[in-house]
């Protein structure tokens, strides 16, 4: 009878401290003490078929700002712009701490720069983000450079055509020619049909490392994982460091150039990031920030935000403009009259001549939406967000997946409708694939002059036309990010 007394405090107990606990956060589904709303997030993505859906479901039930207990933690999601501004903008600076998933810091060893807080996360940012202005990003000699592999790329795919048409996979196009880019920037090497090997194997080790990590892996212990899911937890152990060895193994032969005096940093003529990082290593000596593990590790976080979401978004968009022809269409009769009939290239200089182009890569972007679950900050102290009481301790996001589906926001979201960005110009700036604040996306310049250059010469070059079947179907719905559609198309020569 005691035993039975003390169980029915405790549980007495637990429920009221969770109700407690309820009222001062935005409403949500019912949450259970411990497990909090892991039954019904279980239920809705069995049932909705994914996790987008899912949030969408929780946002029209509950409102734009709303809570999902994982467990005993409160996560909070905002799925409108103005509140996501008001809070990760306006307040940058109390949200720059993220919460990062126990099993991705094991993995990194709070080293790098996507699963780090603190001084070494502000030392990482800050200095690729100088590295990178120096070496002309968003500026006329990253311009150059994205310029010459397109047309590398480009005069591969002239090889190959038969008639004037060839037929590739999007994905090996759209993959080397980005990652061609990213891996200059980083330890100056291109790829091109002599070495693509060398990328591809960089490429098949990323996605094997993507592909592994679910929600469920980014949530519970890592005790629990070695425990209950040992040979899961080593591959995702052996994934990391294979991918990591592959990205890095340029920078690390020219560690050993260097030792051997075979190669020379100019310091006045600095070639990549390697040069950078490990110039301010010879300066500075060895430390916590800047050393060779730190380096191997920074050069595969800047290769994922740099490579993966624009070679995705890229596909994505091709995919959609196969689905939309008029679109096409239309976006090239725009880029004719502003190169003149097509006689010189597109350059960045004409974005603002080019408002239709500008509308079908936010359109693109806003139905890509990289992230299906968007990054968690801490809230360290009280607040409020879209009138709603915020506990300290909460986690929170702009649930950028919700957001970019939201009918109050965009209308008929479902459909790809590039027009919706001419009828309202200021629509646009809600379409925030990069994140907010601090901790948005540090390769978003470079994205945003890839993405222009790229959809925008292509189309001047090419007609597109499918090859095999199209399809939106999300590839991997149950993952924390998205992946293309295996499209394979032809392009015409015009």
């Amino acid at each position: 009878m005691f035993f039975v007394l003390i169980i029915s405090a405790l549980l007495t107990w637990l429920v009221v401290r969770q109700y407690q606990k309820v009222s001062r956060l935005p409403p949500g589904p019912f949450s259970l003490p411990l497990i909090g709303n892991l039954p019904q997030i279980i239920y809705y993505l069995w049932t909705t078929g994914g996790v987008v859906s899912t949030l969408d479901l929780f946002r029209k039930r509950y409102g734009n700002v709303f809570t999902l207990w994982v467990g005993p933690i409160p996560h909070v999601s905002i799925a409108d712009y103005e509140t996501s501004h008001e809070v990760f903008v306006k307040n940058a600076n109390k949200y720059a701490e993220k919460f990062h998933a126990p099993m991705f810091r094991e993995l990194r060893k709070d080293i790098g720069i996507l699963t780090t807080n603190g001084d070494h996360w502000q030392e990482m940012r800050r200095f690729a983000l100088f590295t990178f202005r120096n070496m002309g990003v968003g500026k006329d000699l990253m311009e150059m450079r994205i310029m010459e592999e397109l047309d590398a790329r480009c005069a591969d795919i002239d090889k190959k055509a038969v008639n004037g048409v060839t037929t590739t996979q999007a994905a090996e196009f759209f993959d080397l020619t980005v990652g061609s880019i990213i891996n200059s920037i980083l330890v100056g090497k291109r790829f091109d049909e002599h070495n693509k090997h060398e990328f591809l194997k960089i490429k098949e080790t990323m996605d094997a490392s993507f592909e592994t990590f679910s929600p469920f892996d980014m949530t519970v212990p890592v005790w629990f994982l070695k425990f209950f899911f040992p040979r899961r937890f080593e591959q995702m152990l052996n994934t990391q460091e294979t991918s990591k060895n592959f990205a890095a193994m340029e920078a690390m032969k020219r560690i050993e150039d260097i030792k051997s005096g075979r190669y020379v940093i100019d310091e006045n003529n600095l070639q990549d990031y390697t040069d950078a990082f490990l110039l301010k290593m010879q300066k500075d000596g060895e430390n916590e920030h800047f050393n060779v593990d730190c380096l191997r590790t920074m050069i595969l976080d800047l290769w994922i935000t740099g490579q993966e979401t624009t070679t995705t978004t890229l596909i994505s968009g091709f995919n959609q403009l196969l689905l939309h022809p008029k679109v096409m269409d239309k976006a090239r009769e725009e880029l004719r009259k502003v190169t003149e009939n097509g006689s010189r290239p597109l350059c960045l200089a004409d974005r603002s001549a080019t408002p239709y182009l500008n509308a079908m890569i936010g359109e693109i972007q806003r139905h890509a939406s990289i992230l299906n679950v968007s990054f968690w900050k801490y809230n360290l102290e009280p607040t409020y967000m879209g009138g709603y009481p915020v506990d300290s301790g909460a986690l929170v996001t702009a649930q950028l997946s919700a957001l970019h589906i939201n009918e109050t926001v965009f209308e008929n979201p479902k459909e790809f409708d590039p027009e919706r960005f001419i009828r309202d110009e200021k629509l646009l700036q809600k379409v925030i694939p990069f994140g907010l604040g601090k901790r948005s996306c540090l390769g978003e310049a470079l994205a945003r002059s890839e993405l222009f250059l790229i959809f925008g010469n292509l189309l001047l070059r090419y007609n597109f036309k499918p090859h095999g079947p199209l399809s939106t179907k999300e590839l991997m719905p149950y993952s924390a990010g998205k992946r293309p559609f295996k499209l394979e198309m032809q392009f015409v020569k015009i």
